[in-house]
């Protein structure tokens, strides 16, 4: 329950009087404790390896907070290597109690994804920074990238993360070859009709969204938040919950979700069209956490290869389909 220094620094520049209490999240690159700040719980989430911005999640908290109705914790203090935040007693459960998705948890989540994209929105698209030094509190959010960017360019600076990840891995090619595919089909991914700089959450599913009744309750962890095309963050949720192993629903269940966010915000022309590319980028996605998170070795690499057989087939299909 050793919490780093550039925390209790933080924290020491916060309050009169801290006690850690719990280490209750430690997943690479980030770990984060339970803590008394002056009497009242918190939380403090810290970086633990290169990989870790907690600097930038942090003020992406305090944007949400202040620019939308998308219910977050209240942001303390941020700095440099992490942020404290109020503890909410309705924060979403992770592990979750189920594994069973709730049909009213899909609808008021597809609802509360679609509201974040139409009410946190910026000039352009890009990866998020900080707009000065981490270490000054004042300092807020910077889109990093040019005035003219893309979606595809942003998309493929977040492509390029993942490829710098895996460089001594044997699947960094596949990441390679994804980021040719779209460079070569860029122009289906910045259509002039489709609205490219919104807020992404970037895992919107019940370990970080909690619902009460017909309302959100607490949406936590953007540390993958990006600013760029909602699609992108639609299917970042929707894999996990309705392709994969982990979740269980209704038939119905991702009807229920995509109705429930185009209720908020319909979804771009041609969004089936690029539905499959999504898909690949997604699990070039996975297979950067699996590589952060817990490192490619001989009990991960069954799942890498499983990952990088269904981005490689998924994109070569594309092509036969684009050509």
């Amino acid at each position: 329950m050793e919490l780093p220094q550039h925390g209790r620094d933080l924290l020491e520049s916060t309050a009169t009087d801290y006690q850690v209490l719990d280490e209750i999240h430690a997943v690479a690159p980030h770990v984060v404790y339970e803590v008394s700040v002056d009497g009242r719980r918190a939380v403090v989430k810290v970086d633990r390896g290169p990989r870790a911005n907690a600097a930038v999640e942090g003020r992406v908290l305090r944007y949400v907070s202040r620019e939308t109705d998308v219910p977050v914790p209240k942001v303390i203090a941020v700095g440099a290597g992490g942020f404290v935040a109020a503890y909410r007693d309705d924060a979403p459960e992770d592990p979750p109690a189920t594994r069973r998705l709730e049909r009213e948890w899909l609808r008021v989540a597809g609802r509360s994804l679609a509201r974040l994209h139409e009410e946190a929105t910026f000039d352009r698209p890009g990866l998020l920074t900080t707009d000065g030094d981490p270490a000054d509190p004042n300092v807020g959010l910077e889109v990093d990238s040019p005035a003219d960017a893309t979606w595809s360019d942003a998309l493929d600076d977040l492509l390029g993360v993942y490829e710098d990840a895996l460089s001594n891995t044997e699947y960094v090619g596949v990441v390679a070859d994804a980021r040719a595919f779209l460079a070569r089909h860029a122009s289906r991914f910045d259509d002039a009709d489709r609205r490219q700089s919104s807020l992404l959450h970037g895992w919107f599913t019940p370990e970080h969204v909690s619902v009460r009744g017909a309302d959100p309750s607490c949406v936590i962890d953007f540390e993958h938040a990006l600013v760029g095309d909602g699609e992108w963050d639609y299917w970042r949720a929707a894999i996990p919950l309705f392709h994969g192993p982990q979740w269980k629903g209704a038939e119905d269940a991702e009807a229920v979700f995509r109705d429930g966010y185009e209720s908020v915000r319909p979804l771009s022309n041609g969004f089936e069209a690029r539905a499959p590319a999504y898909c690949a980028f997604v699990a070039a996605s996975h297979l950067d956490s699996l590589s952060t998170q817990r490192g490619i070795d001989e009990g991960t690499r069954e799942m890498a290869t499983f990952l990088e057989t269904e981005i490689t087939e998924t994109l070569s299909e594309l092509e036969r389909r684009f050509a």
